[in-house]
């Protein structure tokens, strides 16, 4: 075998997976029992942070960045106003 094609395929299968930055990973805040309008019941959601990119950098705090996921349905809801600050309050 040639040298340079064996040290070519032993460099592509040394490479590792690339981690994603940790500032774009959404970070859970809390779980709670809230109502979900798909499934009509109260269901166990998870209450997190999503970072937004802009550009280059992911920022933290924007309007859309606590939602709320039902974990029966997956369904998900963008918590506004009083939802939103207790919910950044409680984590």
């Amino acid at each position: 075998m040639n040298p340079r094609t064996e040290s070519r395929e032993r460099n592509d299968s040394s490479r590792r997976e690339g981690l994603p930055a940790l500032s774009r990973i959404p970070r859970e805040l809390v779980r709670e029992e809230r109502y979900c309008e798909r499934c009509a019941a109260d269901t166990e959601h998870i209450i997190y942070r999503v970072p937004k990119k802009m550009l280059v950098v992911y920022l933290k705090n924007h309007d859309n960045n606590v939602q709320a996921t039902c974990r029966e349905c997956a369904r998900s809801t963008v918590l506004t106003g009083e939802e939103r600050e207790r919910a950044l309050q409680g984590a």
